[in-house]
């Protein structure tokens, strides 16, 4: 619509968008742009999603609710968006493989507690035999 200081003359109308369609789903590019796929085949970019590091991960202060917030120790939050600075690029719809298995874990466990119990009867049996030699000798 243009507003002069003439009369009114109606301008022609063109139709440039789609009829109302529901999201589908939602995606994740490499690049961090989160997309919304409409059910007519649209695709429109929604958000930027923003990475960070910091210079010592471990030193994180770890907060409740499972939350890390930097503090003097971790450095300096650095903030920028994926494939840039460093920081890598985002795989979307993968799931994390754990660094730990839980098998040689448990049984790491198990042997760790068996050997202090193995150890404290050896104690036990020291200390029973020094009990048994001053009654010798008494």
């Amino acid at each position: 619509m243009t507003n002069l200081a003439t009369g009114y003359s109606r301008g022609e109308a063109d139709m440039n968008g789609n009829a109302p369609s529901a999201v589908e789903r939602v995606t994740i590019g490499k690049d961090g742009v989160m997309y919304a796929e409409y059910a007519n085949g649209g695709r429109t970019p929604l958000y930027k999603l923003p990475l960070a590091t910091v210079q010592s991960p471990d030193m994180l202060r770890v907060e409740p609710g499972n939350v890390f917030s930097a503090g003097l120790e971790s450095g300096n939050v650095q903030i920028g968006f994926a494939g840039g600075g460093g920081l890598g690029d985002i795989l979307s719809g993968a799931v994390e493989n754990s660094n730990v298995d839980i098998a040689e874990e448990l049984t790491s466990m198990i042997e760790s507690q068996r050997n202090y119990t193995a150890n404290s009867k050896v104690f036990q049996t020291g200390s029973d035999l020094m009990d048994v030699l001053v009654n010798l000798k008494r």
